[in-house]
């Protein structure tokens, strides 16, 4: 909802969200990590971890639906940025190695048993 006394100029209502993601530029040398905390078809608000200067066009990277979107910077408030998408998405083309879905899958089984230990032992 706008404040008192501004007008809503967006298009669509944005979702509320709480997605990580990278920002990509400098011909794909330079990455910042960032939070996505609305979202909608024509654009984005982004928090960085601190004040920093993006460029006006990058690409922001959505690593959990390993897809990537070209956004223009719109505006910047200290931590956060109003992005606009400037086309459609486009879906990683590499595939996961298997390697790294194997070492995922013990992991996140290493996670659950150290959790239940950790339970078992705070229990008791």
């Amino acid at each position: 909802m706008p404040a008192a006394g501004t007008t809503e100029r967006r298009l669509q209502a944005r979702n509320r969200t709480f997605i990580g993601a990278q920002i990509i530029f400098n011909q794909r040398q330079s990455t910042l990590d960032c939070t996505v905390r609305n979202l909608s078809e024509q654009g984005a608000l982004l928090v960085l971890s601190d004040a920093v200067a993006t460029p006006e066009l990058f690409e922001l990277y959505f690593p959990l639906k390993r897809e990537s979107r070209m956004v223009r910077a719109r505006w910047h408030d200290g931590a956060r940025q109003g992005v606009e998408f400037t086309g459609a998405g486009r879906p990683d083309k590499d595939p996961v190695p298997l390697d790294l879905v194997r070492r995922l899958k013990r992991l996140e089984q290493e996670n659950t048993a150290l959790k239940a230990r950790i339970a078992q032992l705070t229990e008791g």
